[in-house]
């Protein structure tokens, strides 16, 4: 994609047809994996095995399902993470998502978290079920050892998972590439960690949000990174500063203006000076229009 150049007499900053959101820590303050283990009592062990990773002794692609393997929660767990998603809203991500939809773009949430309370968490900020990606967990009561044993349990166990790609930490592009299969128009994609990077070559535009969790790799490599604890900058990043004149709501008004306020105030990193300079070019000559 290709954006006006300032000194070229033609300032322009897109509009976005199809906008993803990465879940834990970007949508939600919560990372669900952290929240299963603090439930579950495996802090030390999930730990570990993110500390082998980073050391290289356990292969990348396959921690998130190892992280499972070793957790199986319950659906009782499951429906804790759902309230903590919840009950952890990320700053402005409610209103970012509403006005997204007011305006006829499309949504969707890709995450490595567990379907249920990401779907649940999602149809929460009104996305459609059927633009939510997440891992399925399958809980089977006939699976258990209780069965076995002859008595009724509390809760379902787990059964296991639908080992895919969203288990692997490059498998969030062979996701979004199947979501945006025959769809037309410019896509965005937040996110906060390295499975966001590995799928920012099939989007038109990574926006790294740095404002819940600070991770080095993407707040060197995003081509713009939020690092406000707020996702309002979203909102003129994915509208353009001229669709300002599309927003009917004073909630909507109040949010891209904040969001704008924030790209102002340098919270909004932008690594391309070209880039930065027709965003700003654009922000100022919309300033100048009011």
């Amino acid at each position: 994609m290709t954006l006006g150049h300032p000194s070229a007499g033609h300032t322009r900053w897109p509009e976005f047809a199809h906008v993803i959101f990465d879940c834990d820590s970007t949508l939600s303050t919560v990372e669900g994996i952290d929240v299963l283990a603090r439930n579950l009592g495996f802090e030390d062990e999930v730990a570990a095995l993110t500390q082998a990773a980073m050391e290289g002794e356990v292969e990348l692609n396959s921690v998130y399902a190892e992280r499972l393997r070793m957790l199986k929660p319950t659906k009782r767990a499951v429906a804790e993470l759902r309230s903590a998603y919840k009950r952890n809203v990320v700053p402005h991500a409610a209103e970012v998502v509403a006005t997204l939809l007011e305006l006829g773009i499309e949504v969707y949430v890709v995450s490595g978290g567990l379907a249920d309370p990401v779907g649940d968490f999602a149809v929460s900020l009104g996305i459609d079920p059927k633009n939510v990606r997440a891992v399925e967990a399958r809980h089977d009561a006939l699976s258990g050892e209780w069965w076995k044993a002859g008595h009724w349990p509390v809760d379902e166990e787990y059964s296991g998972f639908e080992d895919g790609a969203l288990t692997r930490s490059d498998g969030k592009a062979e996701i979004i590439a199947d979501l945006l299969a025959g769809r037309h128009g410019a896509s965005l994609l937040v996110g906060d960690g390295a499975s966001d990077m590995e799928a920012a070559a099939g989007v038109d535009l990574f926006v790294g949000f740095g404002g819940v969790v600070h991770r080095p790799t993407v707040a060197a490599s995003a081509p713009i990174y939020i690092t406000a604890t707020t996702l309002s900058p979203v909102l003129p990043l994915a509208i353009g500063p001229g669709g300002a004149t599309r927003l009917t709501s004073p909630t909507a008004v109040r949010t891209f203006e904040h969001g704008v306020d924030t790209i102002r105030k340098g919270l909004v990193a932008i690594a391309d000076e070209e880039t930065r300079m027709t965003l700003l070019s654009a922000l100022d000559r919309r300033s100048d229009r009011v």
